[in-house]
């Protein structure tokens, strides 16, 4: 098989058995799903770039993880910094309020004590204010990994109306 196709299959492979583990442990480090979502196809991109020069690592879903919590927390670090610089752009001669960000680091006793950040991402999916359809929709999303298209095509609805 060549490197390629050994490629290919892995991330296959990983996006459909780790997607939700990835994501679920970047948006409990960042605390921003969106961020985490973005973060973890960034670190998909990554890996079809680097594993097809370095090689396949030996645990992809780590890798993944990593590289996706590090480009969040990298996000992370330059809102902060535009927070904090914006107001000496806009504001020359009035006072120099510091914005600053609670380190995404820091994690409270409550937080630690649940295992897999999978289970903490589908109680947000499953939230009761959400219609029952709509958390079906993005637990299939987050958690699974599922396309858009496909769960659109399991609610018989267009892919636009699903989105």
């Amino acid at each position: 098989m060549t490197n390629n196709l050994i490629v290919e299959r892995a991330l296959l492979d990983a996006h459909r058995l780790e997607w939700g583990k990835v994501l679920a442990a970047t948006a409990c480090a960042v605390r921003d799903l969106d961020l985490a979502e973005e973060s973890v196809q960034e670190a998909y991109e990554a890996a079809l770039m680097s594993w097809s020069r370095d090689g396949v690592p030996n645990n992809p879903a780590a890798w993944l993880t990593t590289i996706a919590k590090r480009r969040a927390l990298d996000a992370l670090r330059r809102r902060a910094t535009l927070r904090a610089k914006l107001p000496l752009l806009v504001d020359r001669d009035g006072d120099d309020d510091e914005v600053t960000a609670a380190s995404p680091d820091v994690q409270s006793k409550e937080e630690l004590d649940v295992p897999d950040e999978r289970l903490r991402l589908i109680f947000l999916c499953c939230h009761p204010a959400l219609a029952a359809e709509s958390q079906v929709a993005l637990t299939l999303r987050l958690i699974c990994g599922e396309s858009t298209a496909d769960i659109a095509r399991a609610f018989l609805v267009s892919e636009s109306t699903m989105s």
